[in-house]
């Protein structure tokens, strides 16, 4: 049987394997020392090594072939987008279950006088030595503990994913005894108290709680404009997004703004805000939330603006604003290239204020989907003071906003969740409860990475946890406390 190969999931029909190609496996090294007057050796490390190999292939290039007879030029071309990545591939040999995490290396060199087919070599780079099952494996756990059973012939990495049924300070899951992975206080001599209460968290699934604001011109000179105009929600049902035929402006930034008061004031505070950027068509876009103080005045803006009609270049920018309404830009981030060939980019920006002290945190993520928002990608962290105390004003309110420019193509922009929670002043002997019912855990043992719900958490690690592998064979998970998540292990078996 012919055998072809899949990069990245794709295919070429007419780029087959070479017979008598020899997978490699098993690539552990010795190294030793020999001592004088000593028989033999001493073994100093056992370490399983990268691979580096040709993999001969053969193109078929004839009437039966897929896509009949083809020109050199066309046919290396094809080859070269078809291998071309900066990052490692996923590279599977069509007739195997399992794949290689690989980089690949030229030269490609075709024969141009031949006719008919052409027989040649590409370089193959393992910096991870290890084959991957294709079909991942999850199981959940019950009375908290789970069994996760590898029949791989490594180790496997692990992604934890756990839904908190009730308020927690901490989360443990062990293995077998021998280790864990932790975040958070599990001190039982210190209090718990829940120093981050919730003053209005939505997920922007109804317009419940959301109040349309009139038509105006807010003050906002970085992503704001005009008010006036309609959200509606996504055909999902899970995000705001302009309502574009309520605009009928033909120039200037014209968009609409949804606000929502919490019936209290708070001084501390910490506002969050995630957006979904459509760039597949350039456009320009602007999004904003906003806090305003007691007496309805505005007092700090977390925007993202892409003022470019024909090209993705975004940024984030947040501003305060004192009592007179004075805008003062505290930060601005571009995104960096990378980000321009993305079709889609998910955003989270924070705003945390405690005293005189303003931490901003932005990270980002490239896949849409919930469940695989898993590993964040250009976290971003600042800190600003403000020393002359001209922003020190309680926060009574939050809104969204968004906005088109004129008769400029809008990037869809959804609106995906808005959190702003206060926050309380912690003694230093007190538990937080860091995690809230509801709350989602994502730890990733492969890239090292935690978070809840997508905000990277790496920081609540807790000093001497591991991230740990599952064994060859059988493993007993247990997770603490009890009676407190539903978890569910994910891992895909591992070979050598």
């Amino acid at each position: 049987m012919l055998d072809t190969i899949k990069v990245n999931d794709k295919t070429l029909p007419w780029l087959i394997v070479e017979r008598g190609f020899e997978i490699p496996s098993f690539n552990f090294a010795i190294e030793s020392e020999e001592i004088a007057g000593r028989p033999g050796s001493i073994v100093k490390s056992r370490n399983l090594k990268e691979y580096r190999f040709e993999l001969p292939l053969i193109i078929r290039n004839d009437y039966l072939s897929h896509g009949g007879m083809k020109k050199l030029d066309d046919v290396l071309n094809e080859v070269v987008r078809f291998f071309n990545y900066d990052d490692p591939v996923k590279l599977q040999f069509t007739s195997q279950d399992w794949y290689w995490n690989a980089y690949i290396e030229g030269p490609i060199e075709l024969d141009k006088d031949r006719i008919g087919f052409w027989s040649f070599k590409i370089n193959v780079v393992l910096a991870d030595p290890y084959k991957y099952a294709v079909e991942g494996t999850k199981n959940t756990a019950i009375s908290d503990q789970v069994s996760v059973v590898s029949t791989g012939t490594a180790d496997s990495p692990v992604i934890v994913q756990a839904t908190a049924l009730q308020n927690a300070s901490y989360y443990m899951i062990t293995k077998n005894d021998e280790d864990y992975f932790m975040i958070g206080d599990d001190d039982l001599d210190k209090t718990v108290e829940d120093y981050t209460p919730t003053l209005w968290d939505n997920e922007m699934r109804a317009f419940t709680g959301w109040t349309k604001q009139t038509a105006s011109t807010n003050i906002d000179g970085y992503t704001g404009g005009t008010t006036g105009g309609g959200m509606m929600l996504s055909s999902s049902n899970d995000s705001f997004m302009l309502k574009q035929e309520t605009i009928t402006a033909t120039s200037g930034w014209n968009g609409a703004e949804y606000k929502h008061s919490f019936g209290k004031s708070a001084q501390d505070f910490v506002s969050t805000c995630k957006i979904h950027v459509n760039q597949k068509n350039k456009g320009s876009t602007h999004f904003a939330q906003y806090l305003y103080d007691t007496d309805n005045r505005l007092i700090a803006s977390i925007g993202y603006r892409n003022a470019r009609a024909s090209q993705a270049i975004g940024s984030i920018v947040i501003t305060l604003f004192d009592q007179l309404g004075q805008q003062k830009k505290i930060y601005e981030y571009t995104n960096s290239p990378m980000f321009y060939k993305w079709d889609d980019i998910v955003i989270y920006m924070r705003l945390e204020r405690v005293g005189t002290t303003f931490k901003i945190k932005t990270w980002k993520y490239k896949e849409l989907e919930y469940p695989k928002r898993v590993i964040p990608v250009d976290v971003n962290e600042k800190q600003w003071e403000d020393s002359g105390k001209f922003y020190q004003r309680p926060i009574a309110a939050v809104s969204v906003y968004t906005a088109k420019n004129g008769t400029n193509y809008h990037m869809p922009t959804y609106i995906l969740g808005s959190y702003t929670h206060e926050k309380l002043p912690k003694p230093p002997k007190a538990r937080d409860m860091i995690i809230k019912k509801g709350d989602v855990i994502n730890i990733n043992t492969q890239d090292k990475t935690v978070t809840i719900n997508e905000d990277p958490s790496l920081d609540l690690k807790t000093f001497g946890s591991d991230f740990f592998n599952i064994n060859s064979g059988y493993n007993e998970c247990i997770i603490y406390p009890e009676k407190t998540f539903d978890t569910t292990v994910y891992w895909q078996d591992r070979y050598l």
